[in-house]
């Protein structure tokens, strides 16, 4: 990973990758400001599952221990409006310490603070090498830091650009030493797949899912209850979804999406965590149903592994 045909996306930040030292088995990537909106140095193409293992350390000669600095690993990320949106792996030097928290940068904002993960907010140490270990597998997002547990957060998103964040403001120097990145295989959304049945009588449409499904996305127009069936058909997970109301016919369309990995995953409306899901079986079904529920277009998140 020698960020060849990497490039700056957004704030003139400047960027060098220096050789190992020291005994390191790998380059350092060093990002300095000061620049007047954040920063990134992005991934030439999109990644879907990856594992990424990176040291880190936020501080300068002035500011050894990374005072009123901040910075970020994007995953899963776009170029937007001449910058780089999408999720964050946070790096947070402050009294906050959601350092390794998920953020939705000029997004949804805080996804997975660390608020109540009290081991997880002392173990990032100010002004020295960070271990932060990031894995993205399908719906799942989990994060370490120094070897402990952070966030695990579940999403929609499954690819998108990786980039390496220079926080605006006061001038920031982060540095990004000897990265490892192993790519895993790949997710990705499918529009109309899975076998869909309509019952007009009951207002209930159900999708019927292949054994590589991880999720489910549809567009509803109102709330009702959505219930996931194991393959013999026995519920194994239920929730209520309610949209809030509409003011126009514009608004009427919100997008639920249903993921799941490994027995765990979450149901999100409109980017927004509705519920979180433990289920006992593999899903073979999605079932929603509400007096008057209109459904429009629907995609299903399959596996797909890499050649």
């Amino acid at each position: 990973m020698p960020f060849k045909d990497w490039r700056v996306v957004g704030g003139a930040a400047r960027f060098e990758v220096l050789p190992p030292a020291d005994g390191g088995s790998g380059p350092t990537l060093v990002g300095k400001g000061p620049i007047d909106r954040n920063g990134f140095l992005a991934s030439p193409r999109v990644l879907s599952d990856f594992r990424l293992a990176v040291e880190v350390r936020l501080g300068s000669t002035e500011s050894p221990k990374g005072e009123g600095m901040n910075s970020g690993i994007q995953i899963r990320s776009a170029e937007k409006d001449g910058t780089i949106a999408g999720l964050q792996i946070e790096i947070d030097p402050t009294e906050r310490r959601w350092s390794g928290g998920v953020y939705d940068e000029r997004g949804r904002g805080w996804l997975a603070p660390l608020k109540d993960n009290a081991a997880a907010m002392a173990t990032f140490k100010p002004g020295e090498w960070n271990l932060y270990e990031i894995e993205c597998i399908g719906p799942r997002i989990r994060t370490r830091v120094n070897g402990v547990a952070c966030a695990e957060w579940y999403d929609g998103s499954v690819s998108g650009l990786l980039a390496f964040q220079v926080h605006s403001g006061k001038a920031c120097e982060v540095a990004f030493r000897a990265p490892v990145l192993e790519q895993l295989g790949a997710h990705a959304w499918r529009e109309g797949a899975g076998k869909v049945e309509t019952d007009a009588a009951t207002s209930a449409w159900s999708c019927r899912l292949s054994a590589a499904a991880r999720g489910v996305r549809v567009e509803v127009d109102r709330g009702g209850m959505a219930t996931i069936a194991a393959a013999d058909g026995t519920p194994i997970a239920e929730f209520a979804f309610a949209p809030k109301e509409a003011k126009s016919l514009a608004e009427s369309r919100h997008r639920l999406e249903i993921v799941w990995i490994d027995g765990r995953g979450a149901a999100l409306l409109d980017g927004v965590r509705i519920a979180g899901l433990s289920l006992a079986q593999e899903p073979a079904a999605v079932r929603l149903a509400s007096a008057g529920l209109v459904v429009g277009a629907h995609a299903v998140l399959e596996t797909t592994p890499l050649p």
